[in-house]
């Protein structure tokens, strides 16, 4: 499996929408939210790939907040982590 492939163990437990966040030691991230989760995994590695040494970041699942005022995610798991250097860690549910 390449680094910029979803596991297919992970695909059964996403829920409707992903998130994605990454960041590294100075202070430089990117993050955003996709219905397809390929597309998550792959932004997230896109970012990771352009920030520094040592960056990490997550795949999350979330769905829409609708009792809230503003437009707003409830943040569900943490379905994938990676780091720069390549390591993949699938995580458990909530």
């Amino acid at each position: 499996m390449s680094d910029h492939s979803l596991p297919p163990a992970a695909l059964g437990a996403l829920d409707p929408f992903y998130s994605w966040t990454a960041g590294d030691n100075l202070g430089c991230g990117a993050g955003g939210v996709t219905d397809e989760p390929g597309r998550a995994w792959a932004r997230l590695n896109e970012a990771l790939d352009a920030l520094a040494p040592g960056a990490s970041g997550f795949v999350e699942s979330v769905r829409l907040d609708r009792i809230a005022r503003q437009p707003s995610y409830v943040h569900g798991a943490v379905l994938l982590r990676r780091r720069r250097r390549g390591d993949i860690e699938l995580a458990g549910g909530e």
